[in-house]
């Protein structure tokens, strides 16, 4: 009798062990690059990478449980001003796993995401409350989480056909809250960079409902069924390439089949290393002509 009640508290204790584990949706790491600041300011940061990561990385951001998605967060510092007011570049990588047939084979990642942030600016200071709010918005913390969740949209659209809807609306939502400063938010200041929201309302907008099947058929259709049918697979990432091209064919001044291009054009050559026909290259400059460069040196690479 005992025995069994004492059997009974340990899974009682394991249970709710369990249900007080948080879900990590991000696993991300931070770089700070503050070169260009002074002493005083680099100081000022001197917590600034562990606040980030343990803000990114312990919030909820995906409505389920997932497999933590890999981050990379770089900022580069440029200049700071006495009232806590910094200027910076972002750069943001995403990653996921590659579907492996064979669980002991090395796992391989995809990027989902690259983007080059050039107009961030925000307050930081040490007494910085970390506490996720999706009500009010923050110069720094809302930037944040406004890339946390661009990167969970595009994460599930590699899995299902529009899948990161809800997290692409969430990122809007930020963008249209009230600020004192739209630097880099709903402006960009020229250039062909794209503000914030306008990242989020391209991939919102019917428009591009074919980048966002075709994004899903590369990752999805492509590279994860390139170990369970090749030959099916390599069709799939040809079709979805054409998609992308495509789009980017029609609306010329649109932002995301760039993005995607500029992150995968290594990826999408390398891949067809082993098509085993090199003519097809060709094709991949057709499709991609701003990266023939990467195309013609892979190529050649063999």
């Amino acid at each position: 009798m005992q025995n069994k009640i004492k059997a009974t508290l340990i899974i009682l204790v394991w249970l709710f062990f369990v249900s007080t584990i948080k879900a990590q949706d991000l696993q991300v790491e931070v770089i700070v690059n503050d070169e260009n600041l002074t002493t005083e300011f680099k100081q000022r940061l001197t917590n600034f990478k562990q606040n980030v990561e343990d803000y990114l990385n312990g919030n909820k951001w995906h409505e389920k449980s997932i497999p933590p998605v890999k981050a990379t967060f770089n900022f580069n510092f440029r200049s700071a001003s006495g009232l806590d007011r910094y200027d910076a570049q972002l750069f943001v990588i995403a990653q996921r796993e590659i579907y492996r047939t064979d669980k002991r084979d090395p796992i391989v990642y995809t990027t989902t995401f690259k983007f080059l942030d050039d107009r961030v600016s925000f307050n930081y200071n040490q007494n910085i409350q970390f506490i996720k709010n999706d009500v009010i918005f923050d110069s720094f913390l809302s930037l944040l989480d406004y890339y946390a969740y661009m990167i969970m949209g595009y994460d599930e659209d590699s899995y299902f056909p529009r899948g990161g809807n809800v997290y692409f609306q969430k990122a809007l939502q930020i963008c249209n809250k009230p600020k004192s400063d739209n630097r880099g938010w709903t402006e960009t200041g020229g250039g062909t960079r794209p503000s914030r929201l306008q990242l989020a309302q391209e991939l919102l907008n019917p428009r591009f409902d074919d980048y966002r099947r075709g994004f899903f058929e590369y990752h999805w259709m492509g590279l994860d069924s390139l170990g369970i049918n090749r030959t099916n697979a390599y069709n799939n990432i040809l079709r979805a390439l054409t998609r992308i091209s495509n789009v980017k064919k029609r609306e010329v001044k649109s932002f995301n089949p760039d993005i995607f291009f500029d992150a995968k054009a290594e990826e999408i050559a390398t891949t067809f290393l082993d098509y085993g026909d090199n003519s097809i290259f060709n094709k991949l400059i057709e499709l991609d002509p701003a990266h023939q460069r990467i195309y013609e040196q892979i190529r050649d690479s063999r």
